[in-house]
C-alpha cells in the first residue's frame, strides 16, 4: 500500500495551486517591441528588417524570449506614466556565443539600439527594443522554475534529458511514459541525422502545470524555448498537454547547428511530422502558399502556423531525402534571412522555383505510411488532443479505405471524446462484417447504457453471453443495469455468475461491491458487509497492479463509500478526479465524490460536483441522478 499512501499526496498539490493563482488585475508593465534587422557591418544601406515581435513584461518580472539567434531576459520596472527602467542581458547561440548585459532608462515608446551581434559570416543583426508603458493582467501562474531548493520541485535525469516537475504532480505520475518519449524523439533524430556529440549537455525540460513568467510562450504549439540555455518548457496538467510538439527537434538543431530562418530551423525541427500529407490537404484546400513567402522570418510569421510549419517540414523533408542530409546541412550552416534563396541555389545548383517545382511533383506521388499515420494519431490521443486524432483517422480512411484497424481506432476515440453516436455508427460498421466480434457488441452495448437505452444495451449483453457463457463484463454490465432498474433478482444471479468465472482486480471489485449493495437492499446484513471488505481488499489489489490508472482509486474510493468511512472515501475520489480526463469516467467520479461531500454535509462542494457532471458528456443516469441531487440539495 506504499504506491496508495503516496498518491494521497497529490491531493496537496490541488491545495497548492489553488492558494497560489492569483487573482488577476491591472498592473503595470510595458509592451517591449523587439525588432532585428540584418545586414553587412560597416553598410547601413545592407540592413533590412528580418523579424519584429512584441511582448508583455510585467514590472519587476525577468523574462525570456528567444528570437532570432538570441535569447533576451529583459526586466522592466516602470517608473512613473514616462519613464522604465529596461535590465537586459542578450546570450547568442552556439557555436559562437556572444553576450550583451546593459540597463536603461528609457521613455514611453522610445526606440534603443541595443547592439549588433554576429550571425555568420559577413552578416550581422541589429536589435532595436522601443518600450510601451500598459497595464496589463497579473499572471495567473505563480510558479517560480528557478528557485529549484523549493521542496514542491523534483526532478530526474534520463540520458539526454533533465526532466524537471512540481512534486506529486501528474508530470510526476507519468515521468516513466514522458521520459520514454522524449528518449524515443531524441534517438529517432539521432539515427537519421548521425548526431555525435554525446548528449549535447543535456537538455532541461519542465513539465509545467500551467505557463510560467520566465519564458515567452510559443501560442503555436504551447511551448517555451531558450535554446541558449538548453531548456524546453511544455504543459503537462489534466486538460493541456504539449508533449506531441516538436520541441525536441527544434532544440537539438538550435543547439547542435545554431542559427537559421524558421523554414529551415523549424522546417528540419518538425521533419518526423506527416508534413507531406498536410502540405498536400494544404493544396488541396488552396490555402498553399509559395515558398519565397517564407524565406524572411516576419514573412513566415505572418503566415497560418499551420501552412508555414507544414509546407517548411515537407520541403525541408524533400531535400534531405532527395538530395543527402550533408548538402541539407552545409545550407543551414551557411544561410540567414537574407542569404537563404542565394544559398540554397549555391549548394544545390538550382534555384527556388526549380527547387519548389521538383518538391510539388514529388508530392503529387506521395504517400505516408500507414505506420506514420497510427504513431502521430496515437501521440495525439494520448496528449488528450481527440479532435485532431480524428481528423488523421478520417485521413487515414480517406487514403486507405475501409480498414477494420482505422475504423475500430475512430470508433474508439468518439467514445473517448463522449461523442456517442459518432462512435457508435462505426462500432456498427464494424459489427456489419465481423458479426461473430464480442468486443464491438458488448461496447455498442456500453453506448446504449450510457445513452439510456436500456432494452437496447440488455440486448446486447445477452448476445455476448449467448455467443461466449465466460465473458465476465457482460455479466457484469448486465447486472448493473438490471440493479439500476430494481430486478434485483436477476442482478444477483449475473454478478454470481461472473464471480463464478476466471476475473481481474477490477472485475472482483465491481462483482462484489454490487452484490452488497443489492444486499444491502435485501436487508442481508451479514453479506452486505462480507461483501464490501471482499470488494475492498480487491480494490487495495487493484491500485497496487495499475497505479497510473485513475479508475483504481475510483474503485477504491467507492469501497471505501460502501463501508462508511468517508474521509478515506474523499482522499481517494479526489486522486481520481485529479487523474481522470475522459469526460465519461471524469462525470461518474465526479457524481460519487459530490455524494461523498453531501455525506460530509459539505453543499457547497457536493453542488459544485454535480454541476460538473451535468456539463459533461457523461452516462444517462450519472446526468439524471446528479439533476435529482443538485435539486434535493437547494
Amino acid at each position: 500500500m506504499y504506491h496508495v499512501k503516496s498518491k494521497v499526496c497529490l491531493i496537496f498539490l490541488i491545495l497548492l495551486m489553488s492558494l497560489s493563482v492569483e487573482s488577476t488585475f491591472g498592473a503595470s508593465g510595458i509592451l517591449l517591441d523587439i525588432t532585428v534587422k540584418e545586414g553587412i557591418p560597416d553598410d547601413s544601406a545592407s540592413f533590412q528588417l528580418i523579424d519584429t515581435r512584441e511582448i508583455k513584461l510585467l514590472s519587476g518580472l525577468e523574462i525570456a524570449s528567444f528570437q532570432a539567434n538570441f535569447t533576451i531576459s529583459t526586466t522592466a520596472t516602470v517608473i512613473d506614466s514616462e519613464n522604465v527602467i529596461l535590465s537586459l542581458i542578450l546570450i547568442t547561440l552556439p557555436p559562437k556565443p556572444q553576450t550583451i548585459f546593459k540597463e536603461v532608462q528609457l521613455k514611453n515608446n522610445q526606440t534603443f539600439f541595443l547592439g549588433e551581434i554576429n550571425v555568420k559570416k559577413d552578416r550581422v543583426f541589429r536589435v532595436y527594443l522601443t518600450p510601451k508603458i500598459a497595464s496589463m493582467q497579473k499572471p495567473e501562474c505563480d510558479l517560480d522554475t528557478q528557485d529549484k531548493e523549493k521542496e514542491e520541485w523534483d526532478e530526474l535525469p534520463s540520458s539526454h534529458f533533465f526532466f524537471r516537475y512540481i512534486l506529486h504532480s501528474l508530470a510526476d505520475l507519468h515521468w516513466a511514459k514522458i521520459k520514454g518519449h522524449a528518449e524515443g524523439e531524441y534517438k529517432r533524430f539521432r539515427e537519421t541525422f548521425g548526431f555525435t556529440q554525446p548528449a549535447m549537455d543535456r537538455m532541461e525540460y519542465y513539465l509545467l502545470p500551467c505557463r510560467v513568467n520566465e519564458v515567452v510562450w510559443d501560442d503555436r504549439f504551447n511551448i517555451g524555448l531558450d535554446p541558449t540555455k538548453n531548456k524546453i518548457y511544455t504543459i503537462y496538467n489534466l486538460f493541456e498537454k504539449s508533449l506531441d510538439s516538436p520541441s525536441i527537434g527544434f532544440l537539438l538543431f538550435y543547439r547542435l547547428w545554431g542559427y537559421a530562418p524558421p523554414m529551415l530551423a523549424e522546417g528540419i525541427g518538425g521533419y518526423f511530422s506527416l508534413s507531406h500529407h498536410f502540405t498536400k490537404k494544404l493544396i488541396t484546400s488552396k490555402k498553399w502558399v509559395p515558398l519565397r513567402e517564407l524565406l524572411i522570418t516576419k514573412d513566415y510569421r505572418k503566415h497560418s502556423p499551420d501552412v508555414a510549419f507544414w509546407e517548411s517540414c515537407s520541403f525541408v523533408r524533400f531535400l534531405v531525402k532527395t538530395y543527402h542530409v550533408d548538402k541539407f546541412r552545409q545550407v543551414y550552416k551557411m544561410t540567414t534571412d537574407l542569404t537563404l534563396e542565394q544559398a540554397l541555389e549555391q549548394i544545390y545548383q538550382k534555384n527556388l522555383p526549380t527547387l519548389e517545382k521538383e518538391w510539388l511533383s514529388f508530392l503529387e506521388g506521395y504517400r505516408d505510411s500507414i505506420s506514420d499515420f497510427y504513431y502521430l494519431a496515437s501521440m495525439k490521443m494520448a496528449n488528450g488532443h481527440y479532435d485532431e486524432t480524428i481528423e488523421i483517422y478520417q485521413d487515414m480512411l480517406s487514403l486507405y479505405g475501409k480498414d477494420p484497424g482505422i475504423t475500430r481506432s475512430l470508433a474508439y476515440v468518439y467514445y473517448l471524446k463522449g461523442e456517442y453516436e459518432q462512435s457508435a455508427k462505426y462500432y456498427l460498421e464494424l459489427l456489419s462484417s465481423d458479426t461473430l466480434n464480442l468486443e464491438y457488441r458488448q461496447t455498442l452495448g456500453n453506448i446504449k447504457s450510457i445513452q439510456g437505452e436500456y432494452d437496447q444495451a440488455k440486448s446486447y449483453y445477452l448476445k455476448v453471453i449467448s455467443l461466449d457463457s465466460s465473458y465476465v463484463d457482460a455479466y457484469i454490465k448486465l447486472a448493473e443495469l438490471e440493479k439500476i432498474h430494481g430486478e434485483l433478482t436477476s442482478a444477483e444471479e449475473h454478478f454470481i455468475q461472473a464471480k463464478s468465472l476466471d476475473s481481474k482486480s477490477r472485475d472482483k471489485v465491481d462483482i462484489y461491491s454490487g452484490l452488497g449493495n443489492i444486499y444491502k437492499k435485501l436487508g442481508k446484513t451479514e453479506l452486505v458487509k462480507e461483501n464490501f471488505e471482499n470488494a475492498l481488499f480487491y480494490a487495495r489489489r487493484f491500485v497496487v497492479e495499475y497505479p497510473e490508472d485513475p479508475i483504481s482509486y475510483f474503485k477504491l474510493g467507492e469501497s471505501f463509500f460502501n463501508l462508511g468511512e468517508m474521509d478515506s472515501t474523499i482522499s481517494f475520489f479526489q486522486i481520481a478526479e485529479f487523474m481522470e480526463d475522459k469526460p465519461l469516467y471524469r462525470g461518474r467520479v465526479l457524481l460519487a465524490l459530490g455524494k461523498a461531500y453531501q455525506g460530509k454535509n459539505e453543499t457547497t462542494k457536493a453542488q459544485e460536483c454535480f454541476q460538473e457532471v451535468l456539463s459533461l458528456p457523461t452516462g444517462f443516469e450519472e446526468k439524471r441522478e446528479a439533476e435529482r441531487l443538485l435539486k434535493s440539495s437547494r
